[in-house]
């Protein structure tokens, strides 16, 4: 009789049991739906019996978690795809135009929220009707009840989670992947949301102030052009500033420069989407030459292989009116980490450099690398001019015949430079190249120009390159206030 007993009791919670089991396993393996929110295609993933927590998963930079419920349900929410035409109109809107974005969005994304809820309750229906069919119910009406079950089961969950869910865990996020490097993201997107229209502003102050001071440098007198065959424009770390192209633009339509040297991070984090900002080297008209910093990424890469005036020098030797360039690539930007190698690897890349170059009777003119560390390890004497950037700091030294020349930043760091109480002067360097008697071409003088407090002053020094001298009397600095 107590056998009998405790088969009934295990008749009687059986099916409860696979109800649950069914709701359990139906959500979990096709919970997973894809919704089109505005510009952006996002993947909805819940999985019940997992800690509980949010997760945003941001490929290929890495992941944003937060313990934000109690209940043991994971929610994974996935950013697949971004239309990028639709995000540039937006980017550059009105802020009346923003606004009305916002509000779609956030009506689009009640809908779509709406839209996996039920989708959900519907695989707990489909769960526990599936779970009592393996059982050995056939009963329609059975099945339809403990149905319903199914779907009141993750009714409560849902409900439960939305009750109790603390957005605030956010203010204390764990990472993964390369964006645990950067927690500075998530602070900037916090304090710019509010900024928008007063960040737009000021950049396009800036763009405005800076062709006001190349429209003056004329009217300087001993800082005029200088005579020179060749004119090369150097830029660096430009950081997805695009103010930094209304500079580059607007110096090569004042000089007369015959090609642009880039020594790397044209991004931060070499996603897809900051690839786009490549667009604008298609507007210069004159050649590109392109060595890669830790910022870049190989679709960073893959994009400027498209523009036609862009040239890789770390793919070989570039010859451009007469100048032989070659460079060396940052090993970083053969993956999506921007992190840069230990003091130890760079050291052992300038002594190979060293190394392969210093019997080689015919060298170039210019060697290209992003580091600064690199680049202050080549030998003097090995190459006429070597140029770098990456630490943000202008700067022009001349050491046993080798002139070492860091454009700074030409993009002032970029988005950081905008945190900063006193951000960072937007910064680039003029090469000038003249036959000398030997019909070879030397670099007889490099001008150093830094545009601070967004446009408002700027400062020229000029530094004239005679080898054997570079003395005090060889430097002239004109410092200008906008007003």
């Amino acid at each position: 009789m107590g056998k009998e007993g405790r088969i009934t009791g295990r008749q009687k919670y059986l099916p409860a049991l696979f109800v649950i089991l069914g709701t359990i396993l139906f959500v979990n393996l096709f919970s997973p739906a894809d919704y089109n929110v505005f510009s952006l295609l996002i993947g909805f993933d819940v999985k019940l019996g997992y800690s509980g927590g949010t997760h945003f998963i941001l490929p290929p930079i890495g992941k944003i978690s937060a313990k934000t419920h109690f209940l043991p349900i994971e929610i994974r929410v996935t950013l697949k795809n971004i239309d990028l035409s639709v995000l540039r109109k937006v980017v550059f809107s009105s802020p009346e135009g923003l606004q009305s974005v916002l509000t779609v969005v956030q009506g689009q994304g009640r809908k779509v929220l709406l839209f996996y809820i039920s989708r959900l309750i519907i695989l707990g229906y489909m769960g526990a009707v599936g779970g009592l069919f393996v059982l050995g119910q056939r009963n329609s009406g059975k099945l339809a009840l403990q149905g319903l079950t199914g779907a009141l089961v993750v009714v409560f969950f849902v409900g439960a989670t939305y009750f109790t869910y603390n957005v605030r865990a956010f203010e204390r996020p764990e990472y993964e992947g390369i964006i645990e490097a950067a927690p500075w993201m998530l602070n900037v997107v916090q304090e710019s949301l509010g900024r928008v229209e007063e960040l737009g502003e000021r950049i396009q102050a800036a763009a405005r102030n800076l062709y006001s001071v190349f429209n003056q440098l004329e009217g300087l007198g001993p800082v005029g052009l200088v005579e020179a065959d060749v004119v090369v424009l150097h830029v660096s770390d430009i950081h997805n500033n695009p103010v930094a192209y209304d500079f580059a633009c607007q110096v090569i339509r004042s000089f007369p420069v015959n090609f642009v040297l880039d020594t790397g991070d044209l991004t931060d984090w070499g996603t897809a989407l900051e690839a786009e900002i490549c667009k604008r080297i298609s507007e210069i008209d004159v050649p590109y030459v392109f060595t890669s910093g830790n910022h870049e990424s190989p679709q960073v890469l893959e994009r400027l292989e498209e523009i036609q005036n862009v040239v890789l020098v770390e793919q070989g030797e570039v010859v451009l009116n007469g100048l032989r360039i070659v460079g060396i690539g940052d090993k970083a930007a053969a993956s999506h980490s921007p992190a840069s190698a230990p003091l130890s690897e760079l050291e052992a890349v300038a002594a190979a450099i060293n190394e392969y170059w210093k019997d080689i009777e015919s060298r170039p003119d210019i060697f290209m690398v992003h580091n600064h560390r690199v680049a202050r390890k080549i030998n003097p004497g090995l190459f006429s001019v070597v140029v770098y950037g990456h630490n943000h700091v202008l700067e022009q030294e001349q050491i046993d015949g080798t002139v070492y020349i860091n454009a700074g930043t030409t993009g002032a760091a970029g988005i950081r430079g905008f945190q900063s109480a006193e951000p960072l002067p937007y910064s680039l360097s003029l090469l000038y190249f003249s036959y000398d008697d030997a019909e070879n071409l030397s670099l007889v003088a490099v001008d150093g120009v830094h545009v601070t407090g967004l446009g408002a002053s700027f400062s020229l020094q000029r530094t004239f390159i005679d080898y054997g001298r570079n003395q005090v009397d060889d430097v002239e600095i004109v410092d200008d206030i906008l007003w």
